[in-house]
């Protein structure tokens, strides 16, 4: 088939070409991936998994010493973001070859008082982290995932632990339509009110560390010992082909960890023979401005990327000097034309499901990509054989944004701001394509290898 011929899926013989089993054997990585990955401390821990199992050595930036080609490694930050890095040939000269992706989505964020109790049923309390679709949190059955920080040895030393109930232990009842007639023009979601999950009935006296118990009992710790946590919601439905012969795939957290696991797996997929320094950048926060010591707007990737430098032998001027010769994918989902509301679309820009990755433009900048980064990934992805699409946004509507500005403003390289299109974007479950993951894949593969 043709890049630029669309997939026929409602022909059964779909099935058999070259590109639907790869990219359904690529999709299953990814749904597997997206189930495993319910917070971003889960997803930095698998993808350190992975690394670790494709050689690559844990490294702390006070132990990194010295660097030679064909040395690969990675480290974690706050156990929410990582940097994962492989030297190739002529490091010094070769330029840095960067695919940056975030590792958390929008969710419900548990507040430290957890339980809040009403008319004899327990409740989480909770805050909004991000900008979800909050409608669609509304009867699903809700789990519960993140880390726990526990007593440790002396003040300054805590211990860790992930943590992930897997199973349906919350669920946020909808009010009936019979006390709500306009429900359906339309409710207005009061957070402080509305937004409490409900955790149990009552018995008898309250139970206000009731949270901390369950953890306990969850992790074999005391819960006298927890002493913090960061815990996130999430839909206990396994992500899973949809429609006619698996065309999509739906799932919570397709943004942004469809990315992270296409930069992933291509970055696995390289040819070690490459040029360069390949970087997988991984921050956390992007959802909330990327303002943290985990965040693209904070200084650890470039810290991390000098100090690859200096480890390799170069000096400050060497590390300055790879800029102009340095390329950067930042990789954040992208809007798909919504057939049901296509009006929201620019009218000559409307990337599509299963089109292949999307290239982001905004002249307020809120996109890093111009004409010549462009230029570079088109370049890429006709290496890869693999189609393009391009997106602005409709004229009068304010769009998002990535950690592409952010990073290529402290990071000053050539930067384009790309993402697989999607719909639904924010919602409890998004929906993407089958095809869209290999075709970004390829393109971090290819861009890895030269």
């Amino acid at each position: 088939m043709d890049k630029n011929e669309r997939m026929d899926f409602t022909k059964a013989d779909c099935r058999s070409t070259e590109l639907y089993q790869k990219a359904h054997l690529e999709a299953e990585g990814l749904l597997d991936f997206l189930r495993q990955a319910p917070t971003a401390w889960q997803a930095t821990a698998l993808s350190a998994q992975k690394l670790k199992a494709a050689g690559y050595r844990e490294s702390k930036l006070s132990e990194l010493g010295e660097l030679n080609p064909g040395d690969k490694g990675f480290l974690t930050q706050n156990g929410s973001a990582l940097l994962a890095w492989k030297i190739g040939r002529k490091p010094l000269t070769g330029g840095l070859k960067i695919f940056g992706a975030h590792s958390d989505s929008p969710a419900l964020k548990v507040k430290p008082r957890a339980i809040s109790e009403s008319e004899g049923i327990s409740r989480l309390a909770v805050e909004v982290y991000g900008g979800p679709l909050l409608n669609t949190f509304f009867d699903r059955p809700l789990s519960l995932a993140g880390r726990v920080v526990l007593r440790g040895k002396s003040p300054l030393d805590v211990e860790e632990q992930l943590v992930d109930f897997k199973k349906p232990l919350l669920i946020l009842p909808n009010l009936c339509i019979h006390m709500n007639r306009d429900a359906n023009n339309g409710v207005k979601i009061e957070y402080n009110k509305v937004l409490l999950p409900f955790l149990a009935p009552v018995g008898g006296e309250a139970r206000p560390d009731l949270l901390e118990t369950l953890l306990a009992e969850e992790l074999g710790v005391s819960a006298d010992d927890i002493l913090g946590f960061d815990l996130l919601t999430y839909d206990v439905q396994a992500p899973c082909f949809c429609g006619l012969n698996d065309c999509f795939i739906s799932s919570g957290r397709l943004d942004n960890l469809g990315m992270l696991y296409a930069g992933l797996s291509g970055l696995l997929a390289s040819d070690d023979d490459s040029e360069g320094i390949s970087i997988l950048l991984v921050s956390d926060n992007e959802e909330v401005g990327s303002r943290s010591k985990q965040g693209a707007q904070s200084l650890f990737p470039r810290d991390f990327m000098e100090a690859l430098v200096l480890g390799l032998g170069g000096s400050r001027r060497d590390f300055l000097g790879l800029f102009e010769k340095s390329f950067m994918i930042s990789a954040d989902q992208a809007h798909a034309v919504h057939p049901n509301y296509s009006e929201y679309a620019d009218p000559t820009h409307r990337p599509a499901i299963n089109g292949g990755p999307v290239i982001k433009l905004a002249a307020s900048q809120s996109y890093a990509s111009d004409a010549h980064s462009l230029a570079i990934f088109r370049q890429l992805a006709e290496a890869a054989d693999v189609p393009t699409q391009v997106f602005v946004n409709r004229s009068d509507l304010r769009g998002g944004s990535t950690i592409g500005p952010i990073s290529s403003a402290l990071i000053p390289v050539s930067t384009v701001d790309v993402g697989n299109p999607i719909w639904g974007m924010h919602s409890l479950r998004e929906t993407g394509g089958l095809l869209d993951p290999w075709y970004m894949r390829e393109i971090a593969r290819v861009f890895f290898s030269l």
